[in-house]
């Protein structure tokens, strides 16, 4: 019988508290030598986050690793190996302009990324949570714009605040991803989407994957993978779509697990 790691052609891995450890402020050694030794091996590698590409350079995840590919915002946006775009599914400009100003009615705070990262409120919970993922806290807090591009939509206010106001627009779903923060997400857009695109751009449509995440927007890629491998440190609403959880994202967690299934 063929062995996981001869049907399985590419490994997809989440960053926060995934691939990017928040505990120790790090990608772990032992993470990057198996990534590029499953690279060595033949797999693909991509990344595949809720942070735009934008935020995820902050990270400097893109150093010493030549991914074959990046899914950013959710699925919302599929780069090459060059970081070119393949793909983007948005929000139209109608669409936007009913988000923010439902936001500004309820005086919520927007963190938006795309062409610019900026706050609409001055917010300090805001700010507070960006600072504890390593995110670039914006210099601008203003209005959205017309000709802003809008890769990512993102609220602080806790999985149990009342969203639904923004339920209005049929096309647009509520996310939870990772801490307090609830992203705003294009109706059919995740980040198994956004793989089915990728390994379309590689011509591995048939194939199968295996796939690495830690919280709710990870749901539909590891559902769909052949391998799901949940982090242990994860939200434990995940684990039911996984195959095999691993020890936490600040162990060697994913060297181990690529060498237990034998992928290195």
């Amino acid at each position: 019988m063929e062995k996981l790691h001869q049907k399985i052609k590419a490994i997809f891995l989440d960053i926060d508290g995934t691939f990017f450890d928040h505990v120790t402020n790090q990608i772990l050694p032992s993470s990057m030598e198996a990534i590029q030794k499953a690279k060595e091996n033949g797999y693909k590698i991509a990344l595949c986050s809720g942070r735009p590409l934008k935020m995820a350079q902050e990270l400097c995840v893109f150093n010493d690793i030549e991914w074959d590919g990046f899914i950013g915002s959710a699925g919302n946006t599929v780069y090459d190996e060059h970081l070119n775009l393949i793909q983007k599914n948005g929000f139209t400009n109608q669409e936007l302009q009913t988000i923010f100003a439902i936001a500004h009615q309820k005086h919520l705070c927007l963190y938006v990324n795309g062409s610019h990262a900026f706050l609409t409120e001055d917010d300090s919970k805001a700010k507070e949570v960006l600072a504890r993922f390593h995110v670039q806290i914006p210099n601008q807090i203003r209005p959205w714009k017309p000709e802003d591009n809008v890769e990512m939509i993102s609220m602080f206010e806790g999985y149990d605040y009342d969203y639904s106001d923004f339920l209005c627009i049929p096309s647009l779903r509520l996310q939870k991803s990772s801490g307090c923060i609830v992203d705003l997400i294009k109706e059919g857009v995740n980040k198994y989407t956004g793989i089915q695109s990728m390994m379309h751009y590689w011509g591995l449509h048939e194939n199968d994957y295996m796939a690495f995440g830690d919280s709710l927007n990870d749901k539909e890629m590891l559902q769909n993978a052949k391998l799901a491998i949940a982090m242990r440190n994860g939200d434990t609403s995940l684990f039911p779509y996984a195959d095999f959880i691993c020890d936490a994202s600040y162990q060697d967690s994913i060297q181990k697990t690529l060498q237990q299934f034998q992928f290195i």
